[in-house]
Order: structure tokens, then C-alpha cells, then sequence
């Protein structure tokens, strides 16, 4: 019985060893397939990832030097932060305007940012841009993500001009719809203080005139009649001359100077020189107002006797001098802020 067992156990070895024994083969084929991999990890897909995470973080650390120098370089303040807020860098133009030096806490400077919007920026590389005033200044602020660097930079832009600019923009445009209202009001007066009285009065003459025949009224309604239509004429005229439309700049400009002669008994000249034929429509305009709008602050400021204007054409330019003998205005009193829109509608 011992000798059965041991002739069974040996030849269930030899098959087992054989190598006709599938087993046998798939376990081997099985660790030649685990070998390969695990030399193929290691000296083949190893190498290629460290050398792709030293190549990353080499580009990484030239973008990050590539940033210093342009934030160093650009004259506008220039802030990085990590996802903390804590400072790493800022250029001279930041530490000048807002005393800031690397390891200070940004939320103390920027109350707007709030730490986790700080981390929700860095990760998704998202922009946030807001205002931000200090010492009187405009800034917009435009603060940058970078998830690669794990840090946000702050860009600081001056924006004051643009404020002033749309702040006297705003003046302007209420200014314009003043003077149009002003306009307005003002020929609606003088059309009914004016015209609707002359005419009711015509109204009423005619009534008469249809119960009596009168010469000397019917002399009154003609003289009325007239003087509603001198009226009428000079509204039209200030609204827009119509010899500037019909007879060019040169006698636009002396009808006027005859006008402001007559009305406010300052002596007056002028003279053209030059100007032998039409104008551009626009340019005619533009010389136009700007003389009347001089003369005009001649008679309301200056306390002047006698005015002067002076056109001269050459060939491609044109040149206008106003001068009186009032009492002058210092060019330090000139404030296109404080002022009137009459200058700056003259510039």
C-alpha cells in the first residue's frame, strides 16, 4: 500500500512539472508578464514621468521667473499671493503706494477679498476684477489666478483720467439738457410775453376795425404786425442766422458784431482777412459760435468799451482773435472744472 501512495504521489509531481501541464505554462507565461511589466515600469514609464515632472516644474519656474521680471518691470503695482493671502512678492510701485512687503496678509489692504473666494480663484484660474480707491486715486484692480503655481496676482491700473473724464462727461450731458430746457423755457417766454400778446392785441384791433372804420387803427394793427414779424425774425436769427446759411462766415460775423453794437452800445470792430469763398457748413458753424460765444462773454464780464475780432485764412489754416478793453481774466482763474461750459464748448 506504501508503494502505491508513493508511485501516485510521483507521478502527480511529474505532471504537475511537466511542461505539456497547462498550469505549468500559464504560470509561467503569467510571471514573464508580471516581469516585463515591472521592467517596463520602472525603466521605461518611471524615467518618462520623473523626466515630465521635472520638465513641468522647470517650465513652471521659468513662467514663475518670467512673471517676477514683467511685475518688477511694470511700472503699475504689481502683488502675488499664495491661497493663504499672504504676500510673496510685490514690485517697488506696490511697497511706494501701499506700504506692503512680502509675508504681510493681503485682507488686510483688500477688505473686498474674502479667503475662500482667494482659493476658488487660484483653482479654477479665474479673473476677478473690482475698484479700489486710495488717497483719492482710482484703481482697477484685476487679480489672476494660477492653479499651476498655486498663487494669484494683482494687477493695480490707474483709472483716475478716466473718471475725471467720465465724471465731466456726466457734467457735460446735464449741462446740454439744461441749456435745452433753458432754451426752450426761454422762447416759450418770449413767444407769449411777445408774439401772443402782440397778436392779441392785433386780434382786438381787428374786432374794432370791423365796427369802425379807422385809419389810425388800422395803422396800429400794420405796426403791430411788423413788430411781431421783427420778433419773430430775431428768435429764428438767434436760434440760427440764416445769412450764415445763405451768405457764408464773413457777413454772418459782422451782422452779429452789428447786432452786439446796437444792443449793448460797445464799440465794436471787424475785420477779415483772407476768406474768398465758402466755407465748409460745419466749419462756418464752429467759427461762428465760437466768436459769438467770445463776444458774448464780453458784454456779460468784461466791462469793456470796445471789442475787436480779427479772421485771418491762409492756405490751410485758419486763425481768429477777440480782444477788448475790459478787465481781463488771469489765465490761473481758468479752471475748465469750476468754470462754465462756455470755454469748454469754445475748446
Amino acid at each position: 500500500m506504501i508503494l502505491l501512495s508513493d508511485n501516485i504521489t510521483s507521478q502527480f509531481i511529474e505532471i504537475l512539472s511537466s511542461w505539456s501541464n497547462p498550469l505549468l505554462l500559464i504560470f509561467f507565461f503569467i510571471i514573464i508578464i508580471v516581469l516585463v511589466l515591472f521592467f517596463i515600469n520602472r525603466y521605461l514609464i518611471k524615467p518618462l514621468e520623473q523626466k515630465h515632472t521635472l520638465e513641468k516644474k522647470e517650465i513652471e519656474y521659468k513662467n514663475s521667473r518670467m512673471m517676477a521680471l514683467f511685475a518688477e518691470l511694470d511700472p503699475d503695482p504689481v502683488i502675488r499671493i499664495d491661497s493663504e493671502g499672504k504676500v510673496n512678492f510685490n514690485n517697488q510701485s506696490a511697497s511706494d503706494l501701499l506700504e506692503i512687503a512680502p509675508g504681510d496678509i493681503i485682507f488686510d489692504k483688500f477688505s473686498i477679498i474674502e479667503p475662500q473666494k482667494l482659493v476658488a480663484l487660484i483653482g479654477a484660474n479665474s479673473r476677478y476684477t473690482f475698484p479700489f480707491d486710495f488717497n483719492g486715486v482710482h484703481y482697477n484692480v484685476v487679480m489672476q489666478g494660477n492653479s499651476a503655481l498655486r498663487i494669484a496676482q494683482l494687477y493695480l491700473r490707474d483709472i483716475s483720467v478716466i473718471k475725471d473724464l467720465e465724471t465731466k462727461l456726466k457734467q457735460l450731458t446735464n449741462y446740454l439738457q439744461h441749456q435745452l430746457d433753458e432754451e426752450r423755457f426761454r422762447i416759450a417766454n418770449e413767444l407769449h410775453d411777445g408774439i401772443i400778446q402782440d397778436l392779441y392785441l392785433v386780434r382786438m384791433g381787428i374786432r374794432k376795425l370791423s365796427k369802425q372804420n379807422s385809419i389810425e387803427l388800422v395803422d396800429m394793427i400794420s405796426s403791430q404786425v411788423e413788430t411781431v414779424t421783427q420778433e419773430l425774425r430775431r428768435i429764428i436769427y438767434d436760434l440760427k442766422p440764416r445769412i450764415l446759411d445763405e451768405l457764408g462766415l464773413e457777413p454772418a460775423l459782422k451782422s452779429l458784431c452789428n447786432n452786439v453794437i446796437k444792443e449793448s452800445g460797445i464799440n465794436g470792430s471787424i475785420k477779415v482777412i483772407g476768406l474768398n469763398s465758402r466755407l465748409n457748413k460745419k466749419v462756418e458753424l464752429f467759427f461762428y459760435r465760437v466768436i459769438q460765444e467770445a463776444v458774448s462773454n464780453i458784454v456779460k464780464h468784461s466791462g469793456a468799451t470796445e471789442f475787436g475780432v480779427i479772421l485771418t485764412k491762409d492756405d490751410n489754416l485758419m486763425r481768429t482773435m477777440v480782444t477788448d478793453n475790459g478787465c481781463g481774466l488771469k489765465k490761473s482763474e481758468v479752471s475748465y472744472t469750476n468754470s462754465g461750459f462756455g470755454l469748454i464748448n469754445m475748446k
